[in-house]
C-alpha cells in the first residue's frame, strides 16, 4: 500500500474528513489531497513533506516512522553521495577562527603568577627564603579580572521556553545535534551569524525578525524546532540540506 493510501485508510478508519484533518493540522486541504494521491509537489520540498507526513499521521492515528522511511526510499537523491558533497563543502568553507582566547588566558595567568612571586621576594628582604603559600592566594584573587577580560561571548546559547515565546512575529530556530556532529552555516536576515562544526549534545537557537537560513551537513544528526513547531530531522545521515524559514507555522500552507 502506498504512503497516500495508508494515510487515506487511517483517516477514514478514524472517521475524519479532509476538512477535519486540515483544521487540526493547519495544512491546506488541497495539500492533503495531493499527499493522499502520493503527489508531494505542493509540500515545498522534502523537509516539509516529511513534516507533513509526521503531522498528518499523528492526527489520523497512523505510525509516521514507516511512512517517512518509505518517502526517503522513494525520493533518495541521485548523483554524488551526500557524504561526498558534505566533505567538499566543508573543505571549501573552513571554520572561521577567532582570537586565541586560550593563549591569552595563559599569558594573563603567567603575568599574575610572576607579579605574585616578585611581591613575595620583596617582602622577604634578605632572609633568603621564598614562601609559596601566599602567592596562591594572590594569584587566585587576580584570576577573576583576567578571566573577565578575556572571555569570548558564545555565538549562541539555548534560551528557556519563555525566551522563545517572547519573540512573536519573528523567526526562532532551535537546532539540536543528537549524535555525531554536523557542519552548520546560519544566516539571520542578511548577516552570516555562524559557521562551524557543532558537536553532539549541542543546542543552538537563532532568531531574526524576517528570516533564518541554514546549511546543514549530516542533517540526519540534527533535529529542528521552528517557531515552536517540532520538525524533527530535516534529512538523512551524511546529507547536506539547505533550509529557509520565515515567521509563522513552518508546516502550514506548504
Amino acid at each position: 500500500m502506498s504512503i497516500g493510501a495508508e494515510l487515506t485508510a487511517a483517516r477514514e478508519a478514524a472517521g475524519m474528513t479532509l476538512e477535519d484533518v486540515a483544521e487540526r493540522s493547519r495544512v491546506r486541504r488541497t495539500v492533503i489531497e495531493h499527499i493522499e494521491a502520493d503527489d508531494f509537489t505542493l509540500c515545498g520540498g522534502d523537509v516539509y513533506a516529511r513534516g507533513h507526513l509526521r503531522t498528518l499521521a499523528g492526527i489520523v492515528g497512523a505510525d509516521p516512522a514507516p511512512l517517512v522511511a518509505e518517502f526517503d526510499r522513494l525520493h533518495a537523491p541521485h548523483g554524488p553521495s551526500a557524504t561526498e558533497v558534505f566533505e567538499s563543502e566543508t573543505a571549501a568553507r573552513p571554520e572561521r577562527r577567532g582570537p586565541n582566547w586560550t593563549a591569552a588566558m595563559a599569558v594573563a595567568l603567567l603575568v599574575v603568577a610572576v607579579i605574585g612571586v616578585l611581591q613575595l621576594v620583596n617582602r622577604g628582604g634578605g632572609s633568603g627564603r621564598t614562601a609559596i603559600s601566599e602567592p596562591t592566594g594572590s594569584s587566585s584573587a587576580a584570576l577573576p579580572t583576567a578571566s573577565a577580560s578575556t572571555t569570548s561571548p558564545a555565538p549562541s546559547s539555548a534560551p528557556t521556553n519563555s525566551a522563545i515565546a517572547a519573540l512573536p512575529g519573528g523567526v526562532t530556530v532551535r537546532l539540536t545535534v543528537n549524535s555525531g556532529k554536523s557542519w552548520l552555516s546560519v544566516t539571520t536576515g542578511s548577516t552570516e551569524s555562524f559557521t562551524g562544526i557543532v558537536a553532539a549534545g549541542t543546542t543552538k537557537v537563532f532568531t531574526d525578525p524576517a528570516s533564518v537560513k541554514l546549511v546543514l551537513g549530516n542533517a540526519g544528526a540534527v533535529s529542528l524546532n521552528v517557531n515552536g513547531v517540532e520538525i524533527g530531522s530535516p534529512g538523512k545521515t551524511g546529507e547536506v540540506v539547505r533550509l529557509s524559514f520565515v515567521p509563522g507555522n513552518p508546516l502550514a500552507g506548504g
